[in-house]
C-alpha cells in the first residue's frame, strides 16, 4: 500500500506540516523577499498561492513562535531562519467568495470580508477595545472600518498585511459590467479607497509589510495612484518557480509511487503535455508545472499507476472555463478573431503588458496578455523587437479553448447539433469504424456557417470546426499535424487514449481544400490526398502497428466535405 500523501487541496501550511504531507519546500524565497516590503505576486488559478500565504502566515505570527520548530524544522528556512520571524502580527484578508451578481451585493460582500478579518484580528491579539470593536461593528464601508481600526491599533506591533485573491471580486464584476469595474476601481470606487487607506498605514508604521496575490494586475492598475508602493515580483525571474512545479521537483515527486522504473520517461511525457508549459518571466529557460493539476494527476497515479480521467482536474474546470467571459468582456467580435488565430496558429503575438487601463482601450494586445495572466496563454519567446510570441501552455487550456469553439460555432450556426448526437457518431467511430455520420454532420454545420459568414472559409477553418466537435466527445486523442517518421505532417491523427484500456479504431485524415469554381479538381485532389496519407502510412512503422487505423482523406469544397477511405492493400 502506497503511504505517500500529497497534499492536493491542502492549503494551511500547519496541517501539511504536521500531518506528512509530502511537500516541494519553496521555503528558501522567504529570505529574498525580505528584501522588498510591500510585495505583490500575481499567478494563475491553483500555482499555489494561497500555500504560500499560509507558509509566510505562520513564519512570521508572533502567535506561532513556540511552534516554529515542530513547523519549519525540516525544511530550508527552519534550518537558515531569518531574524524577522514570528515578529508579526498577521492581518490576513481573502477576497474570494464574494457574491458579484449585483453592483449592491458585490459591495456589501466586501465590506463585510473587511469587517470580519478586522475583528477576527482583534480578538486574535487581543487588541482592541470592545468600544472599538463596537463602533468597527456599526460602521458598514470598508475603508472606515479599516480607518477606525488604524486610528485605535498601537502601532509599536507591527503588522504584515497578507491579501489572497485580492482581484477575485473584481474581476467577477469584469464579466458581468466593465462600468461597474471601472467605477469600483477609480478615485472614488470604494475599493481604491480601501488600499488608499493600506497605504496611509505603511506611511504611519502600522503596516509594515505586504504581500498581495491574486490572478490579474487589472484591479491593481485600476487603484495604481492610489496604491502605488508596490513592488511587482510576478515576471522577477528570480521568483520564476516560487509557485508552480520544475520538472526536477515533478521528476522527484512521480519517482515517490512510481512502481515501474521504466515507465518514467513515458509518464513524464503525458504529465509535460497536459500540464507544463508555463512562463512568466520573458528571461526563463525553463517552464513551469501548474502544481494543483501535478498533485491531482499524482495523487490518482499512486493508487493506480495510470492517469487519472479527465486529465482536467473537475474541481478546477469552472476556473479555467471562463474562456466566454474573458472573451465577450468588450470588443467581442475583435476577441474572437483571437481565438481564431491561436486556434489556427497555436501561437498569437504581442507586446507584454505589465501595467492594463481601460481608459486606454482594452484590445487585442491587452486582451492576449489577460489571457496570459489569467493561464490561457504563455510566454514562448521574444522576437527583437520585444514583441511577445504567446501560446497555449499544454492540452489541458487547448482542450478548453476547442471547447468554446465549438460553443461558438453552435451559437452561430442557426441550428442544433445535441452534444449527445455528436458524441454517439464519434463514439460509432471509435467502436465501429463508422465515420460517415460524423462527417455528415460536420456538412451541415459548415453549410450554416457558410449562410451566415461566420467563417472565412480555407482549409485551417474547416479543420477547426472538424477538430472542435472530436474534442467535445473526448474519445480520441486528437492531434494535428505532428511530424510522423516519414518526416510528413498529416493534417490529423486520432488515436486512442493512453488511459483506456480497450482497443477501438483510429483515424489518419488528409485534409485537403478546393474553393468553389475548383469543384470540377475534387477527384483528382482526392487521389493526391490518397497517395499522401498513404506515404505516411507505409514509411512510419508506428502507424503499421495500429491493427485498427484507417486513412481517410477529406476534400472540402467550400462547406461540402467529400470523404473517401484510402487502402493499404
Amino acid at each position: 500500500m502506497n503511504t505517500v500523501k500529497f497534499p492536493y487541496g491542502v492549503s494551511n501550511f500547519e496541517q501539511l506540516s504536521t500531518q506528512n504531507f509530502t511537500f516541494v519546500d519553496k521555503t528558501k524565497y522567504i529570505q529574498d523577499l525580505e528584501d522588498e516590503k510591500y510585495v505583490s505576486f500575481l499567478r494563475p488559478r491553483r500555482f499555489g498561492k494561497s500555500l504560500w500565504l499560509s507558509i509566510l502566515e505562520y513564519y512570521y505570527d508572533i502567535n506561532q513562535k513556540n511552534k516554529f520548530e515542530q513547523l519549519f524544522g525540516k525544511y530550508y528556512i527552519g534550518k537558515y531562519p531569518t531574524p524577522l520571524r514570528n515578529t508579526y502580527r498577521i492581518l490576513k484578508f481573502d477576497f474570494s467568495g464574494i457574491d458579484t451578481s449585483t453592483k449592491e451585493s458585490a459591495k456589501q460582500g466586501f465590506n463585510l470580508k473587511i469587517k470580519t478579518y478586522i475583528t477576527g484580528f482583534s480578538d486574535r491579539y487581543e487588541c482592541l477595545s470592545k468600544e472599538n470593536i463596537q463602533s468597527i461593528y456599526q460602521t458598514e464601508d470598508a475603508e472606515e472600518i479599516l480607518s477606525i481600526f488604524c486610528e485605535k491599533y498601537d502601532k509599536k506591533y507591527p503588522i504584515y498585511l497578507l491579501i489572497d485573491e485580492y482581484d477575485h471580486f473584481t474581476n467577477e464584476i469584469l464579466y458581468r459590467s466593465v462600468d461597474e469595474f471601472i467605477d469600483s476601481v477609480s478615485k472614488q470606487g470604494y475599493v481604491r479607497k480601501f488600499f488608499e487607506v493600506i497605504k496611509t498605514a505603511t506611511q504611519q508604521g502600522i503596516v509594515d509589510r505586504v504581500f498581495i496575490t491574486g490572478v490579474s494586475p487589472l484591479t491593481l492598475d485600476g487603484i495604481t495612484s492610489g496604491f502605488n508602493i508596490l513592488t511587482h515580483l510576478t515576471h522577477h525571474l528570480d521568483f520564476e518557480a516560487m509557485m508552480g512545479f520544475t520538472q526536477d521537483e515533478v521528476e522527484s515527486l512521480l519517482e515517490l509511487v512510481l512502481q515501474d522504473s521504466s515507465r518514467k520517461d513515458e509518464v513524464i511525457q503525458e504529465m509535460k503535455e497536459w500540464y507544463n508549459g508555463y512562463k512568466f518571466s520573458r528571461h526563463s529557460t525553463e517552464t513551469l508545472y501548474n502544481s494543483d493539476m501535478v498533485l491531482y494527476y499524482l495523487k490518482y497515479f499512486a493508487r493506480f499507476q495510470t492517469r487519472p480521467e479527465p486529465m482536467l482536474d473537475p474541481n478546477i474546470a469552472p476556473d479555467y472555463g471562463k474562456l466566454k467571459q474573458m472573451f465577450e468582456v468588450v470588443n467581442m467580435y475583435e476577441n474572437k478573431q483571437v481565438l481564431q488565430e491561436v486556434l489556427a496558429n497555436g501561437t498569437v503575438q504581442a507586446p507584454l503588458i505589465t501595467q492594463f487601463s481601460f481608459t486606454r482601450g482594452f484590445k487585442k494586445n491587452e486582451l492576449i496578455n489577460f489571457l496570459a495572466y489569467l493561464g490561457n496563454l504563455t510566454i514562448e519567446s521574444i522576437d527583437m523587437t520585444g514583441r511577445v510570441k504567446f501560446k497555449v501552455p499544454n492540452k489541458v487550456i487547448e482542450e478548453l479553448y476547442w471547447q468554446y469553439y465549438a460553443d461558438t460555432i453552435n451559437e452561430n450556426s442557426g441550428i442544433e447539433i445535441k452534444s449527445s448526437n455528436i458524441d454517439k457518431a464519434i463514439e460509432n467511430m471509435a467502436k465501429y469504424g463508422e465515420y460517415e455520420r460524423f462527417f455528415e454532420m460536420i456538412t451541415k454545420v459548415l453549410e450554416s456557417l457558410s449562410n451566415r459568414d461566420f467563417i472565412q472559409f480555407n482549409e485551417k477553418q474547416v479543420k477547426m470546426v472538424i477538430i472542435a466537435y472530436l474534442m467535445l466527445a473526448g474519445i480520441f486523442d486528437v492531434i494535428s499535424e505532428r511530424e510522423v517518421q516519414s518526416g510528413g505532417y498529416p493534417d490529423l491523427m486520432l488515436f486512442k487514449r493512453p488511459s483506456n484500456p480497450y482497443e477501438h479504431h483510429e483515424f489518419v485524415i488528409e485534409l485537403k481544400y478546393l474553393k468553389k469554381e475548383q469543384a470540377n479538381e475534387v477527384e483528382k485532389t482526392m487521389q493526391e490526398a490518397k497517395e499522401q496519407v498513404l506515404y505516411y502510412y507505409k514509411q512510419d512503422k508506428t502507424l503499421q502497428n495500429r491493427p485498427y487505423l484507417h486513412l481517410l482523406t477529406v476534400v472540402a469544397v467550400k462547406d461540402e466535405l467529400h470523404v473517401e477511405k484510402a487502402e493499404t492493400i
